[in-house]
Parts: C-alpha cells; structure tokens; sequence
C-alpha cells in the first residue's frame, strides 16, 4: 500500500505513547514487585505487554501503508514512588492516549482510511477499560485507606 503521509504521522505520534507506556508500566512493574505487591506487580506488567501489544500493531500498520516506524522518539515518563503516585501516572497517560486515539479515528476517518480507524477503535476500547480500572483502584484506595487496599496487593 501506498503510504498517506498524514497516517502515518497520526500512527507515528501514536507509538511514541506506547512506548512511554510501556516503560512506565515496566518501571511500575519492577516497584511494586520490589516493594511486595505481588498481585498489583502482574497487573503492571500485563499493562506493560498490553502497551507492546499496541506498539507491534501501530508499527505493523505504518508498515503496512509504507511507512517507517518512529521508535527514536521518546516521551519521558512518570516515575511513581507510592503505589498512589503510579495510579495517578498510570491515569493520566491512558487519558492522554484515550484523547489521541478519539483525535486519530477522526482524522484517518476523515482520510477514508477505514482499516485504520478499526485497529484504533479496538486499541481505544482497551486504553478505556485500563482507565477504567485505574480509577477504580484509586477510589478503592480512598474507600478502604492506603494501608488496607495494599494489603491485598501482597498476594500474587
């Protein structure tokens, strides 16, 4: 396929997010599993191969339509030292890539590039659910106290 310029750019700008996804779940990973929360650890790192997941399909579609994909580019990331702290990085990441994808489906749609604007409904519906999640996690938080939500982060 031929590649649309636009497109690309879009899917491009996309992968940069994943990619600090990626690492800012593999960081959150690491933390959690280092501070005993076994249970919130494999959540972060499934977040984490969810995010790798997004990346190889972005990458694989600006393959697809000829174009290169962008790994150089580099957003830096929220280093979370409290499991607080990594919810709320975790929230505002996923809204922001929740707001790129809404912008990017308009903007391949508008390009009539209808296999695009699937793979990216698909990927929008996953970056709602994690958010959703997050939240979730952050008023269970504020319901049970700090200390008894993380009591139940310790058992894988």
């Amino acid at each position: 396929m031929e590649a649309h310029t636009e497109v690309v750019r879009t899917l491009n700008a996309l992968l940069t997010t994943e990619l600090r996804a990626i690492n800012q779940y593999f960081l959150d990973t690491k933390l959690a599993g280092h501070w005993g929360f076994e249970h919130l650890a494999e959540r972060f790192r499934e977040a984490s191969f969810q995010e790798m997941r997004d990346a190889e399909s972005l990458m694989d579609r600006i393959l697809l339509l000829g174009g290169l994909p962008n790994l150089q580019r580099m957003e830096p990331f929220a280093v979370g030292e409290t499991v607080r702290e990594q919810f709320d990085a975790a929230i505002e990441l996923e809204a922001k890539a929740a707001g790129q994808l809404h912008e990017a489906i308009r903007s391949v749609e508008a390009q009539g590039d209808e296999g695009t604007a699937t793979l990216l409904r698909s990927m929008l519906v996953e970056e709602e659910e994690q958010l959703d999640w997050l939240t979730s996690q952050v008023e269970l938080m504020d319901r049970l106290g700090e200390a008894n939500y993380l009591t139940q982060q310790v058992r894988g």
